[in-house]
């Protein structure tokens, strides 16, 4: 019998606890690390590996609309570009707006994301809320497609709001898992809607982040409006992440951390010998850590970053716009 997980899509298996589809019973609705997940909030270290070039593969030799989730806190090329090698009709979905302060204007970032990357779908902002559940099956339900993918980056909330929109429409729905560890979804989970539409939800995308633990994880987790930390820093003072990642400027200048308030991010004045990467930016620039948030660069500087490799980091022009100058 081929049975999936209603939680991450993999299909049951009772022979091998090593391995991901693991459950005690075949009448089990959901594998062991799903269930683990849901219900005492533990990870299963089962060996997984994402190929984003098979999922858009997929996409592309089928038919029907995308919708398309980036988290506001990872607007950066290399995300983008995976929209944009999306063949069939498609949706771009900016996800988690309500952690941004409400002083920044989502009319701002959609003219960013045009002008910038060159965007020419429609762009949605969403929060993690009922209403805009809603809104995306009202979306749904008016268009003439019948089949419709949620893809996006892992933890970019299109499972969360995919749990939002089955417990508005069906009664008694199982809800599929959802957590702070990258590519929590599995395989495509297929959903027939009240309307008989057809919502296929996929495993993540995945992407160079720069916190694997799980505690670590479960500390970069936004539930609130973030409170943004300006710092100005001189020469030769260090901003302290967590211990383990290390920022400094080349000259006097004001930096703005956009991120978990769970995160430790203090200045220090005896920097650890380290290695440091390099980064000429120029002024008004985001530079995203990958999967934990961003600093906002006011002004042209050489930026040198330890603790992390190249590939954890992407450096963009800040979609702040000079707009927004940080809070103390």
């Amino acid at each position: 019998m081929n049975k999936r997980c209603l939680g991450c899509g993999i299909y049951l298996q009772i022979t091998d606890s090593s391995k991901l589809g693991y459950t005690k019973s075949l009448d089990m609705d959901y594998c062991m690390r799903c269930f683990r997940l849901k219900n005492y909030h533990e990870n299963l270290e089962i060996p997984f590996e994402v190929n984003n070039e098979e999922i858009l593969k997929k996409v592309n030799h089928g038919t029907g609309k995308v919708f398309f989730f980036v988290d506001v806190l990872n607007i950066y090329r290399e995300n983008i570009e995976l929209f944009l090698k999306i063949q069939i009709p498609k949706v771009l979905v900016i996800s988690k707006i309500d952690v941004l302060p409400r002083s920044i204007s989502l009319k701002v970032i959609e003219n960013y994301l045009k002008k910038h990357f060159h965007i020419q779908e429609e762009i949605l902002f969403v929060q993690k809320k009922k209403n805009n559940a809603r809104k995306i099956y009202e979306y749904i339900d008016k268009d003439s497609f019948s089949n419709f993918y949620f893809l996006g980056l892992t933890n970019a909330g299109k499972s969360s709001l995919l749990n939002l929109l089955l417990e508005e429409l069906i009664e008694n729905s199982k809800p599929i898992t959802v957590s702070e560890m990258p590519n929590t979804t599995l395989d495509f989970i297929e959903i027939i809607l009240p309307n008989k539409k057809k919502i296929q939800d996929s495993v993540g995308f995945t992407y160079n982040y720069c916190f694997k633990d799980f505690q670590m994880l479960q500390k970069t987790l936004i539930k609130k409006e973030i409170k943004p930390k300006n710092f100005y820093l001189k020469k030769g003072t260090v901003l302290s992440l967590e211990n383990q990642i290390f920022l400094k400027l080349d000259d006097l200048n004001s930096i703005t951390w956009f991120g978990s308030e769970n995160l430790l991010l203090q200045k220090i004045y005896r920097e650890k010998t380290q290695e440091y990467l390099s980064f000429s930016v120029s002024e008004k620039t985001n530079i995203y850590l990958k999967g934990v948030g961003f600093f906002y660069v006011k002004k042209a500087s050489i930026v040198q970053i330890a603790g992390l490799q190249k590939e954890n980091i992407a450096i963009e022009p800040s979609f702040l716009g000079g707009n927004f100058y940080g809070q103390n």
